[in-house]
């Protein structure tokens, strides 16, 4: 229907090529469809009992008037296709276009429109829409001047004329006569059901290496994958998919294709975002063309199983070798996302694998989105079901060699108490801690379990009610709450002449640099830094400049503060130190940061245990909570409480504290100045030191150096003074 009466002459250049790849010519075409001019611009049909099609090239009507609103232009389009169904396409969204037909038109042979544009610069090749009173005309349509049809020469009927690439299945054609039928709209299933049955067409079954449309649509994706594959030459494509590759953003020459260099276009939204945002309409048609549907364009995100997706990423992910498999294009998107040679072959990914999608910065959005990361895969598959991602896991190790692990699965197995000799015994399910329920992880080893592909649910065999009637052990009672600042103490088992000339910053052979300073950097490099949970250094964790290895140095500067020294006491080495309480609810707790050290001092291959300043300390040290104050909240409030009252003494009005009003006996001098509010140095300092206990984080970053200075400049004594003498009952 579409190409009926339509003569060769009014196809476009790519239509006339696409024909011509399937054996048409100017000649047959036109005999074949009875092609003429008046017949190719269908002036003067009607349809609906009230809509005709116009004079071509003309912007008003000869008979009735023309129809100016969208609704009547789609009501004359839904009427046409009643009538001339799959002839012309139907109307789409308005359009601007100075170069149409205002109002409600035909592209000639193409399709209805309608243009809001109300001033045009030409019109030929369009046709008005005209809305036509039946009762003027008896009820009837209009005569027209449509011209009829000349009929085929003698002896020639319209099966001679039609080439045999037209009435050909669409798997039986050649590559360029398949791309040809694409190029000109053709589904395989039109291709097959537009064959007219005048031409004695073939039965086509559905093609066997082709995924039909009720396919999965990862089914699609291999297709696709395997038909435009990027380990074959450019040369081997044909001209028409080179000329879409070039529409997507590949160079012509194939230098791209051959480095696996995939443009940006690829990590667009298919549709709903305007260009460059989105794929502009060149972009989208050459991407149909190559077989793309939104659903494919998108990796399947919506239309399949996120682990199902993600497994087969790793898959592809494994096949690369960092030297010697893999393409530089793919190389560079890696490097963009903070891979080296090193953390590939090993296995650890960057800090940015810690970061959700949508705080990616661009390039690194788009990096992963071309290596072929979705949203939810980049995020770990969250959402996915337990069973699913308990198959996941048992397929991913089922019958892995420890040998062929990556170094940080290796590390990380280890870490959850595993070991070469127990995985070739019996592999995963060797794994000792299997018997231990989530919570009973510390944080490392969650955190390593999740990167091997665990979650709670798998790791409790999908039963998360497991072990919750059990009775926790209890715990000794440290007032202030799970997000408290949290005081520790570190005992570390060397000599204090090793840091004895040098706690505060004097320069000293053995210790050049403070070792308060060393202290708070290496212990919050452990904790804020990211660094391996499980890996040992040959020289210590370093970076390639040489220096202490940290891979989040913005977190490591934003969070360093947290750990604040209060006093460096002999006894082998007491490190008496805070956690400073966490200020936003994305910062891990003080009890967190203290519950994870405690675990990496207790392994020797975890980031405090390889810091290259203070491994030495941190392999014989131990971790013990203390609490800011043993006393209880209300005895502290009672202390406060007191000192208020006895903060309002001094020498001056002492003798205060001698009158007994009842028996007229006053012993204060009446010219006495009037007593100072925090005239009692003691009072004065034990209130400070019970204010101190209920600092926040804020404060205790205040406080640092005052336990600093009082070690370098002890105060001098607090003589009390012998007129305050306290009477019992006060």
């Amino acid at each position: 229907g579409r190409w009926q009466n339509l003569p060769w002459v009014y196809l476009t250049y790519a239509e006339r090529n696409a024909w011509g790849e399937l054996g048409w010519s100017e000649q047959w075409w036109d005999l074949a469809w009875e092609a003429n001019s008046a017949a190719a611009v269908a002036t003067g049909r009607c349809f609906g009992g009230k809509f005709l099609i116009g004079e071509s090239g003309l912007d008003k009507c000869l008979v009735g008037e023309l129809v100016r609103t969208y609704e009547d232009c789609m009501n004359a389009s839904s009427e046409y296709q009643l009538v001339y169904p799959s002839d012309l396409f139907p109307l789409g969204a308005p359009v601007e276009d100075v170069q149409g037909t205002p109002g409600c038109n035909v592209q000639d042979r193409v399709g209805f429109q309608f243009n809001t544009a109300q001033i045009t610069g030409r019109n030929q090749g369009y046709s008005p829409i005209c809305k036509f009173d039946p009762a003027t005309y008896g009820g009837g349509c209009p005569s027209t001047t449509t011209t009829t049809r000349a009929p085929l020469p003698a002896g020639v009927d319209s099966r001679s004329v039609v080439p045999e690439g037209v009435t050909t299945c669409y798997q039986d054609l050649t590559v360029d006569q398949q791309d040809a039928v694409r190029l000109l709209g053709y589904s395989i299933s039109a291709w097959h059901a537009c064959m007219l049955p005048a031409w004695d067409p073939p039965v086509c079954p559905w093609p066997e290496n082709i995924p039909t449309p009720e396919a999965p649509c990862l089914d699609h994706i291999d297709y696709l994958e395997n038909k435009y594959k990027m380990t074959e030459p450019w040369s081997a494509l044909t001209p028409r998919a080179q000329t879409a590759f070039v529409d997507l953003g590949w160079d012509a020459e194939g230098l791209m294709w051959n480095t696996m260099d995939i443009p940006v276009s690829y990590s667009k939204p298919f549709t709903g975002q305007p260009p460059p945002t989105g794929l502009s309409k060149t972009e989208r048609e050459a991407a149909e063309f190559l077989g793309y549907t939104q659903d494919t364009w998108h990796r399947c995100e919506t239309q399949s199983e996120c682990l199902t997706r993600f497994a087969r990423l790793e898959k592809k992910f494994g096949t690369w070798n960092w030297r010697t498999m893999m393409p530089s294009g793919i190389q560079k998107q890696l490097m963009a996302l903070g891979w080296t040679e090193d953390s590939w072959t090993e296995g650890e990914p960057p800090a940015v694998y810690a970061t959700k999608w949508d705080d990616l910065r661009y390039p690194e959005r788009v990096a992963a989105s071309l290596l072929g990361y979705t949203r939810d895969s980049w995020e770990g598959c969250v959402m996915s079901q337990c069973v699913v991602r308990y198959n996941y896991v048992l397929a991913k190790y089922k019958n892995l060699k420890w040998s062929d692990m990556k170094l940080a699965q290796q590390n990380a197995w280890m870490l959850l108490e595993h070991s070469q000799a127990m995985w070739d015994q019996g592999g995963m399910m060797r794994t000792r801690l299997f018997s231990f329920r989530w919570e009973e992880l510390t944080p490392a080893q969650q955190r390593q379990a999740t990167f091997l592909g665990h979650d709670k649910g798998t790791w409790q065999g999908c039963n998360l009610e497991w072990g919750s009637d059990l009775n926790e052990t209890s715990e000794p009672v440290i007032y202030g709450g799970e997000d408290r600042t949290v005081r520790a103490v570190m005992k570390i088992e060397r000599p204090f002449s090793e840091i004895s000339g040098n706690i505060y910053g004097q320069q000293v052979s053995s210790m050049p640099t403070s070792f308060i300073e060393v202290f708070e950097r290496s212990v919050a490099r452990a904790l804020f830094c990211g660094n391996p949970e499980f890996k040992n250094y040959t020289s210590g964790a370093v970076d390639s400049s040489g220096n202490a290895l940290c891979k989040q140095p913005d977190e490591f500067e934003r969070q360093r503060r947290r750990i604040r020294v209060v006093s460096v006491l002999e006894g082998s080495i007491l490190v008496d130190f805070i956690f400073v309480r966490n200020q936003t609810a994305d910062e891990k707790t003080s009890l967190w940061l203290f519950n994870a050290l405690s675990k990496q001092l207790t392994s020797f291959a975890t980031p405090i245990n390889q810091d290259i300043e203070f491994s030495k300390f941190a392999r014989v040290a131990t971790l013990q909570e203390v609490p800011l104050s043993n006393w209880s909240p209300e005895e502290r409030e009672r202390a406060l409480v007191f000192e208020r009252m006895r903060g309002m003494y001094s020498v001056q009005n002492a003798c205060q504290l001698h009158t007994d009003a009842r028996g007229s006996v006053i012993k204060c001098p009446t010219g006495a100045a009037p007593a100072s509010r925090w005239g009692s140095p003691l009072g004065f300092g034990l209130l400070l030191a019970l204010a101190a206990l209920q600092m926040s984080g804020a404060a205790a970053e205040i406080a640092r150096s005052a336990p600093h200075a009082a070690s370098r400049n002890p105060p001098p004594c607090v003589r009390r003074s012998s007129h305050a003498t306290l009477r019992p009952d006060v």
